[in-house]
């Protein structure tokens, strides 16, 4: 499969009426976490937000040639970016998957979502350093990026710092704990729940509720069909999503 045709296939022809689109969430968390985990968990079936990530882009590069991320970061980059276009054109329900442990990142992030007209969440993992150190060696061993030991430490006394701040900046915080045999079936619902509730809560943000209103009106479907957007618009806001 060619890489534009992975892209396009992941596109899925939404209606402007569906429940979700301009809805998206946050996954904040040390890398080993387990947000990946989290995501398949609590996402509602009726409501299938895209990920934006990089190691979903990453496996698929692997999978035409065995090389190390050095050698295929800046394809990665290049075609994150590109899904990351699409998805914005079509109003697609997200999870921004990440460690967040870059917060001028994420709020950079989070205000260009809302500038096109999302509704933003986050949700907070939270685990300790001896299981996230334990996580990543065995992703690692089972085929997935190499995270250092020292980097790992380092994010984590970053983060500790960090999740008053976005409790206090997000309107829709969520803490789940997902350490050893704390991740049990109550709090799983309990996160479940209230992600469902988002993402079928009613758009509040007045630039999505103008965008949308003016979409049904005219009878179109994609951001481009706005006469404030257009391609060359939404590449220059995801060049500015990404600091690599």
């Amino acid at each position: 499969m060619r890489l534009k045709h992975y892209i396009q296939d992941e596109i899925i022809n939404e209606s402007i009426n569906d429940k979700g689109i301009l809805h998206a969430c946050f996954m904040a968390g040390m890398s080993g976490s387990g947000k990946s985990y989290v995501i398949s968990k609590i996402s509602d079936g009726a409501i299938q937000p895209k990920i934006i990530n990089t190691d979903k882009m990453v496996e698929f590069l692997k999978a035409f040639k065995n090389t190390d991320w050095p050698n295929i970061a800046d394809k990665v980059k290049i075609s994150t970016k590109k899904q990351l276009v699409l998805y914005l054109n079509s109003l697609l329900p997200l999870w921004v998957d990440g460690t967040s442990s870059n917060p001028s990142a994420v709020m950079k992030r989070n205000g260009i979502l809302k500038s096109v007209g999302y509704d933003t969440s986050l949700i907070w993992i939270d685990t300790s350093l001896e299981q996230a150190i334990q996580r990543a060696k065995s992703r690692h061993e089972e085929g997935g990026r190499e995270v250092i030991e020292i980097e790992i430490r380092k994010m984590y006394k970053e983060l500790q710092g960090l999740k008053s701040y976005y409790a206090s900046d997000f309107q829709n915080f969520t803490e789940i704990l997902n350490d050893e045999d704390e991740l049990i079936d109550q709090t799983i619902l309990s996160a479940y729940k209230k992600m469902r509730s988002f993402f079928n809560s009613p758009l509040k943000n007045p630039i999505g509720i103008k965008n949308v209103n003016k979409l049904k009106k005219s009878g179109g479907k994609y951001l481009i069909d706005l006469p404030k957007y257009n391609m060359g618009y939404l590449n220059k806001l995801v060049n500015n999503w990404y600091i690599w």
